[in-house]
């Protein structure tokens, strides 16, 4: 049970930690620091659980895994930030979830993170023309949107959404992926 605890608490409060980016880049377009910083703490102490609890290392990706695909996704969001199509907070967010979900999850992640991104920059597009808010509040992606700047894009919410998809493809989710960490 031990170890169901120590392998679960850090991906729920990683989840928890994304809802928060998504949040303050929805009202703020800026995704803290400190928040990313504690998801790499909540990696960390993953790590240390898998190490520690051998059985932990059949539900969670590989420390290998973990890191090529945190390089995988830095070098592919520092190009979409070299770019102007992706933020600095958005880059580093991505790079910080690419550790816990391994190689093997980031088509997922960038699947359903490019879907999402695109409902979103359509709905900046929708937001522009019509502007269906009254007196947004100010430095909000709904205030830019509205004030006609489409390159604003609170994009992570789309890289929440292609991180909860990536878990969910990775079994994080799934009661049969916790089953060897009880005893029989």
């Amino acid at each position: 049970m031990l170890v169901f605890i120590l392998t679960i608490f850090p991906i729920i409060a990683s989840l928890i930690i994304g809802l928060l980016c998504a949040y303050s880049d929805f009202n703020r377009l800026k995704i803290p620091n400190q928040y990313l910083l504690i998801v790499i703490g909540l990696f960390v102490f993953m790590q240390i659980a898998a190490f520690i609890f051998p059985d932990a290392r059949d539900v969670l990706p590989s420390l290998f895994s973990a890191l090529i695909a945190a390089a995988i996704l830095f070098v592919l969001s520092a190009i979409l930030f070299a770019l102007h199509l992706m933020g600095a907070g958005d880059s580093k967010m991505m790079t910080v979830f690419g550790l816990f979900m391994g190689v093997a999850n980031i088509g997922p992640f960038l699947f359903y993170m490019a879907t999402s991104g695109a409902i979103l920059g359509i709905a900046t597009l929708l937001l522009g023309k019509y502007k269906p808010i009254n007196k947004p509040k100010e430095g909000s992606w709904i205030f830019f949107a509205q004030s006609g700047d489409k390159t604003k894009v609170p994009y992570g919410i789309a890289i929440l959404t292609g991180t909860v998809f990536s878990y969910a493809a990775a079994g994080f989710f799934d009661p049969q992926t916790y089953l060897s960490l009880f005893p029989r």
